[in-house]
């Protein structure tokens, strides 16, 4: 799971925006106020919070939607036990980090569906943020040993399904829920969540950099960005129009970031274009 980076190169979406080093800086925030919501990997100061709230900003915590890690698991995950979990021992990789031990929530649990929502609302309230970032969201998600001891244990409830009565909980209790590739459960993800990004269907890695992903190529649309919105966004869109998409693209090259611009000009659709080196 790679986190959205810290700094930005630039920025078009005016819905969210994503800044994971804390405090900000005045110019930042500044910056930030001008959106409706902010995603933090970690808590702001108080007094920055209320400073973003006064001007019309909301905030959101991140959080791994699928998993926790081991090392800075909370009091909370703490005390779960090992049979309401999917990994008894650990496991790294996937779409979370190849060197640090893991534990993926079983969804179909009541200690996910219902204490869940009920500890995570209780932070949010007490650090004054008004939701959550729920990264690596649904199935696709979730480490393949993990996902098959879901399937072995609940062979008549699928695991997207059982995510969504933890979604419907959580939606009663905060005001703000950001989801990551959302749209890939649609039915299941989006009647819940204000905002859905997407991740890298502009831009992707190849080779240790990050190039544009071809516009139409009929040999291969499923790496291709006209495709990948047509196919997949679109029609959650409109299905669920109340959900607010922002794409989420990384550039190493400056001149790369102009061009996402003009595509997402071309597209119509919100872009959020980040430099992962501007955070080492």
């Amino acid at each position: 799971m790679r986190l959205l980076v810290a700094m930005t190169l630039v920025f078009t979406a005016e819905t969210a925006a994503f800044h994971y080093k804390t405090p900000l800086t005045q110019q930042e925030l500044e910056r930030f106020a001008s959106y409706e919501i902010l995603v933090t990997h970690d808590p702001l100061p108080p007094a920055q919070v209320a400073y973003l709230h006064a001007r019309g900003t909301k905030l959101a915590l991140y959080e791994w939607a699928v998993a926790f890690y081991d090392a800075t698991k909370t009091p909370w995950q703490k005390s779960l036990r090992r049979d309401t979990l999917l990994n008894r021992t650990p496991l790294r990789g996937h779409l979370g980090s190849p060197i640090a031990d893991a534990y993926y929530y079983d969804p179909a649990m009541r200690e996910h569906a219902e204490d869940r929502a009920k500890k995570l609302a209780s932070r949010l309230r007490t650090i004054g943020y008004d939701g959550v970032f729920l990264d690596a969201t649904t199935s696709h998600s979730v480490h393949p040993d993990a996902l098959a001891e879901y399937r072995r244990r609940h062979p008549d409830a699928p695991y997207d399904a059982a995510f969504a009565q933890f979604l419907k909980r959580l939606r009663n209790e905060v005001a703000v829920i950001v989801t990551n590739q959302g749209y890939r459960e649609a039915n299941d993800v989006l009647p819940y969540v204000d905002v859905d990004i997407s991740e890298s269907l502009i831009t992707y890695p190849r080779d240790g950099h990050y190039v544009l992903r071809p516009w139409n190529d009929p040999n291969d649309a499923w790496n291709s960005t006209l495709p990948l919105m047509q196919r997949l966004i679109e029609p959650a869109q409109k299905k669920y129009p109340r959900v607010r998409f922002v794409h989420v693209n990384y550039v190493d090259d400056p001149k790369l970031a102009v061009q996402v611009l003009a595509i997402s000009r071309k597209l119509g659709v919100e872009v959020f274009i980040t430099n992962p080196s501007l955070d080492q």
